[in-house]
């Protein structure tokens, strides 16, 4: 355990949205939804250690689009030379839909 110590997080969320038909629903936004199969990636730790699974980052960042705090907005600058086309156009066409002034989408 102490072997990954500097790697914990030092706090975490829940998310308790809806699923249906293997789906999950955004609680903010009911027709945006994700096949359950999909709503998480996977992550090996470096060293070999345990597959982490962590929420797809443009979820998150979905969720974050909505206050535009500080860190909100350095998450999405972290994030975004990370993720692939794909990733990209979920969030850039749920943006539409939800906050359609959003300044991310300029840079989506």
């Amino acid at each position: 355990m102490a072997r990954h110590a500097t790697l914990e997080p030092r706090e975490f969320e829940f998310f308790l949205d809806g699923h249906a038909d293997g789906r999950w629903i955004c609680r903010r936004h009911p027709a945006i939804t994700v096949p359950l199969d999909e709503f998480t990636l996977t992550r090996t730790m470096p060293d070999g250690g345990p597959v982490l699974p962590f929420l797809r980052p443009e979820i998150q960042l979905l969720y974050k689009a909505k206050y535009h705090r500080p860190k909100d907005d350095g998450d999405f600058d972290n994030a975004l030379p990370l993720m692939s086309p794909t990733q990209r156009q979920w969030l850039r066409e749920a943006l539409q839909q939800v906050h359609p002034q959003d300044p991310w989408l300029a840079r989506l």
